[in-house]
Formats: C-alpha cells, sequence, structure tokens
C-alpha cells in the first residue's frame, strides 16, 4: 500500500469513528417521555425522530468510514497485481 495514502487515510477514519461515538453517546442520552396516560404524543415523536435523526447520521458516518478504507486500500491491489 501506498504509505502517504496509508497514512492520509488514518486521521480520516479517527475522526469518523470519534463522530460515531460522540452520536451514539448522544442518542443514549437522549430522554424518550414514557408512554403513561396523559403524557405528550408530540413530546414522544419528538424524541423518536431525534434518535432517527441521530441513527441515520451514524449510518452515513459507517458508510463514510468504510469508503474511506475502501478508497486508502485501493492502491494496494493496485500493487499486487503490477507484479
Amino acid at each position: 500500500m501506498n504509505g502517504s495514502l496509508q497514512y492520509s487515510a488514518l486521521p480520516r477514519l479517527l475522526t469518523l469513528n470519534l463522530q460515531v461515538h460522540e452520536l451514539e453517546n448522544q442518542m443514549l442520552s437522549e430522554m424518550v417521555p414514557a408512554g403513561t396516560p396523559g403524557t405528550d404524543q408530540s413530546r414522544i415523536m419528538t424524541a423518536g425522530c431525534r434518535i432517527a435523526e441521530i441513527q441515520e447520521e451514524i449510518d452515513r458516518t459507517a458508510r463514510a468510514s468504510l469508503a474511506t478504507c475502501w478508497l486508502g486500500n485501493s492502491d494496494a491491489d493496485d500493487e499486487e497485481y503490477e507484479l
């Protein structure tokens, strides 16, 4: 693998990993009101929407991480076949 490409992908992967962990912590800290009688259903729906948005952002970040790995490894595949 091209050393410069490998090392340039590493900081991006670490940044993406940190973002996913921060999003997971944010999602875990979301308070969802219990569905007891008298609970405002709009508050429950709003909290559920925020959690869904966080999950989507986690998915996007995970896909970006996979793409970074794939692009960072693409030179290694090219070098293997040049022998």
